[in-house]
């Protein structure tokens, strides 16, 4: 899984998350301009997607893309090309804009845009500091299941507000010899029981008296430094284990392993997905009991979120053999 990928899942998520716009104090309102962009230090493109939202009184199906648009994108102040993608490609979703370039933590980030019809907007973020890890380590915990425990050690900054985020993918490897051997590869993002650390476990009052939700969307588990300014932590995060299995019988087996990835986000970003659990996890909203949560959105006069971002990845890490205490 590159980290290119990696991108356009996290584009992904937030595209898919907000299509339309609902405001009762003008149930006539016109559409503005969704915009999504996440620009990403040490990476060498930046997607922009643009749509028009539609109004709660109209029907009709987000559009992805705004062929036609005005952008004006800068780092630092500096103005950078913008160029349109029409059709998917390896490396490119449809119907999108790029721009193409390396930045670095601290840059500046710039964009407005305009297209006919519709309010122009304009949005901004500050590239974060790469995540301050020290080491990832695994081991099985005993409880009524075993269970895999990753530990995540960082050293937060004293002197700066910060935002994390973590997801972690498995691989599995089958391999059959039953005949000629076949090689299967399979991925999948890890969901966690975060029970236990209390960075992320975020029930209280009703939520906690009544056992509600405490998703993380997509399993990208976020948090703050607010509880551990300028300390030295270790994130404790358990899911459930997967020994690696051979067959007695025909010799096939399957091999597991592990890519951590670790997330500093912007202010921006962080309040953007916070939000976005925030409304997932709202089941007194949702059954009207408790007011509806709306996106958080740092786009003048639009819809959408600017937010940066600088991703660290681990190398694939071996599974735990059962025979380690």
């Amino acid at each position: 899984m590159k980290i290119k990928n990696l991108t356009f899942w996290m584009m992904a998520l937030m595209f898919s998350s907000c299509s339309y716009e609902f405001e009762l104090n003008d149930i006539n309102a016109r559409e503005k301009i969704v915009l999504y962009c996440m620009p990403c230090a040490d990476k060498d493109t930046t997607l922009i997607q643009l749509s028009r939202s539609v109004p709660v009184s109209n029907k009709g199906e987000l559009q992805k893309g705004i062929p036609d648009a005005g952008i004006n994108f800068t780092v630092n102040g500096k103005e950078q090309p913008v160029y349109w993608n029409e059709n998917a490609t390896s490396s490119l979703p449809a119907r999108c804009y790029y721009v193409l370039g390396r930045y670095n933590e601290a840059d500046k980030v710039d964009i407005k845009a305009s297209a006919d019809g519709l309010p122009s907007v304009s949005s901004e973020t500050v590239l974060p500091s790469s995540f301050p890890l020290k080491k990832v380590d695994m081991k099985l915990k005993r409880e009524i299941d075993t269970k895999l425990q990753f530990l995540v050690t960082f050293q937060d900054n004293a002197d700066t507000e910060d935002y994390y985020g973590i997801r972690v993918v498995r691989r599995c490897i089958y391999t059959s010899t039953s005949d000629n051997e076949v090689t299967d590869i399979e991925y999948h993002d890890i969901e966690f029981e975060v029970g236990d650390e209390p960075l992320l476990y975020n029930k209280s009052g009703l939520n906690s008296a009544f056992d509600l939700s405490n998703d993380f969307y997509q399993n990208l588990y976020i948090w703050s430094d607010e509880r551990i300014r300028g300390k030295e932590y270790i994130l404790r995060l358990k899911t459930y284990y997967s020994p690696d299995y051979v067959s007695m019988w025909d010799g096939s087996n399957y091999k597991y392993s592990y890519k951590v990835y670790l997330y500093k986000l912007s202010r921006e970003l962080f309040c953007y997905l916070k939000s976005v659990n925030d409304v997932k996890n709202n089941d007194l909203g949702h059954k009207g009991l408790a007011p509806i949560r709306s996106h958080y959105s740092n786009v003048e006069n639009g819809i959408g979120v600017v937010g940066g971002c600088q991703i660290t990845e681990t190398e694939w890490m071996d599974n735990v053999s059962t025979d380690i205490n």
